[in-house]
């Protein structure tokens, strides 16, 4: 890493640790997803599905937008993503402001990734689990004592799978999302039937309308998004920071 790169990164740092000493408490800027029933995550550019099929973990990038749209209200877009290069996903709704930072893991195996408070500070930590019914990701507040909030459960069976199997659908990432508390549903993840490149949906159930629980599960969806639909774009973003940060 050259000399700017180092100072750049030893300034990151120093202001992530510094904020983090404050008290983040919720994510900013996403009290619209109260009243939304199902939202859904492309990719902004369709040209970057063609292009996916030629990238490895070294393509270099600048960005990568995604649109999350209100699949109810004529597909409107209420927010963007932008996955950048030696950072993460940032989401901002359409006034430009920032909601939310999705970062990976930089030196914990055990780690999905990390909802952060765009200040930045850390808010839940997202780490994988198999349970007796298969993948489980639990998402749990980045506090001493590491409150579990929600997990996301893995559909061991479904007809998404023979989709994929068929060609018919281009992921078979299929989540339930629920409450650690009593295993109540808040909503589900699963693949729309488009016919070019990849879309998600998430749907939030009306039994909890709470913007705080609902921009959880719009974070872990991203996640979901760029691991398992298109995982060659965590492949690209996790080298990215590697090439800013050799030792991590």
């Amino acid at each position: 890493m050259d000399l700017f790169g180092q100072v750049r990164q030893g300034i990151a740092k120093a202001v992530q640790k510094a904020t983090e000493n404050q008290v983040f408490h919720e994510f900013p800027e996403c009290s619209i997803l109260g009243s939304i029933d199902r939202v859904s995550i492309k990719l902004a550019d369709p040209h970057v599905n063609e292009m996916l099929t030629h990238w490895g973990p070294n393509t270099k990038f600048e960005h990568v937008g995604f649109l999350i749209r209100d699949e109810d209200n004529r597909k409107q877009t209420l927010m963007t993503a932008e996955m950048i290069s030696g950072n993460g996903i940032v989401l901002k709704n359409m006034a430009g402001k920032q909601i939310m930072v999705i970062r990976l893991p930089n030196n914990d195996p055990s780690s999905f990734g990390k909802l952060m408070h765009p200040a930045p500070a850390t808010l839940f930590k997202v780490t994988p689990k198999l349970t007796p019914v298969g993948k489980t990701f639990i998402v749990h507040k980045a506090n001493q004592t590491r409150d579990e909030y929600i997990y996301a459960e893995r559909e061991p069976v479904s007809l998404y799978h023979v989709g994929k199997l068929t060609g018919f659908l281009g992921s078979d990432c299929v989540y339930w999302l629920k409450k650690l508390t009593d295993q109540g549903v808040l909503g589900y993840v699963r693949p729309k039937l488009v016919l070019k490149g990849s879309t998600l949906i998430v749907k939030f159930m009306s039994n909890n309308r709470d913007p705080q629980v609902r921009a959880t599960m719009l974070g872990v969806a991203l996640l979901l998004m760029i691991s398992e639909v298109y995982p060659q774009l965590r492949a690209m973003l996790s080298e990215s920071l590697k090439r800013l940060d050799p030792l991590s």
